[in-house]
């Protein structure tokens, strides 16, 4: 009867072990989650001072406060495009931005979920900002 239960026990820790690690990737997602509509209209409706821009009809914020961000190092590749419209606050189109300046050159970076914007010598990371 013991071993049956020590078994027993030893079956569910192996399965609550598994569940835990079959998580854990979700917690460490390099994205900016939301739970909300993540519509440029709907971030903006959210922080008037929100500071983004948008590329394939998605919200990429700026996220040079952010420790986790900075600490990815990343390095600039090819050049994704530039910012066309500057202080746009409604019907957002690709490359509008609420910030950056019109011209603003956008590059991908080592990360599939951060693009790096051109500001003199600085490349600042805009993370990209998804419903989840």
């Amino acid at each position: 009867m013991k071993v049956q239960i020590r078994k027993t026990v030893k079956k569910s820790a192996a399965l609550i072990l598994a569940l835990l690690l079959a998580a854990l990737p979700a917690g460490c997602a390099a994205v900016s989650r939301t739970t909300g509509d993540d519509s440029p209209e709907s971030v903006y409706a959210e922080d008037k001072n929100a500071d983004f821009f948008v590329y394939e009809d998605t919200v990429y914020m700026n996220a040079q406060d952010l420790e986790w961000v900075r600490a990815m190092q990343l390095t600039a590749g090819e050049q994704a495009g530039e910012i066309k419209r500057t202080g746009v606050t409604e019907e957002f189109q690709d490359w509008d931005a609420t910030v950056l300046d019109q011209g603003t050159l956008i590059y991908e970076s080592d990360s599939s979920e951060v693009l790096l914007a051109e500001d003199g010598d600085e490349l600042i990371p805009y993370l990209k900002y998804v419903e989840g």
